[in-house]
């Protein structure tokens, strides 16, 4: 969200995800890094939420449990800065090989999403 806050470089994407809950949630990976991911929903998840992430990304596929630090309204939508706060060494250099400059993004990923 706020570029001096940000170590790790990041690939915007275009993705689309859906939630596996009681509530199917619906939105878009705005970017992703080895830190974690922006997403775009139509309604907010609490801040400190922990969930299960699991997508597949043109290197691999990745699993691992996020935490929503922050959340914006845009227009009409929100966006959710998600943490990774557990992630396989596997799971991290799928996500480091995608986000590298020799890809050069413009990739599509599935993605799930469960709350914990």
């Amino acid at each position: 969200m706020y570029a001096e806050n940000r170590n790790a470089r990041r690939m915007s994407c275009q993705a689309r995800f859906m939630g596996v809950t009681s509530t199917v949630l619906r939105g878009d990976i705005i970017d992703v890094s080895n830190t974690g991911l922006c997403l775009s929903l139509d309604s907010a998840l609490e801040r400190g939420r922990e969930l299960f992430l699991e997508f597949d990304l043109p290197t691999g596929h990745v699993e691992a449990v996020g935490e929503v630090r922050w959340t914006v309204e845009k227009g009409g939508r929100v966006e959710l800065g998600i943490r990774f706060v557990r992630i396989s060494a596997e799971s991290l250099a799928v996500i480091t090989e995608a986000t590298s400059p020799k890809l050069g993004g413009g990739w599509a990923s599935s993605f799930a999403l469960r709350r914990r």
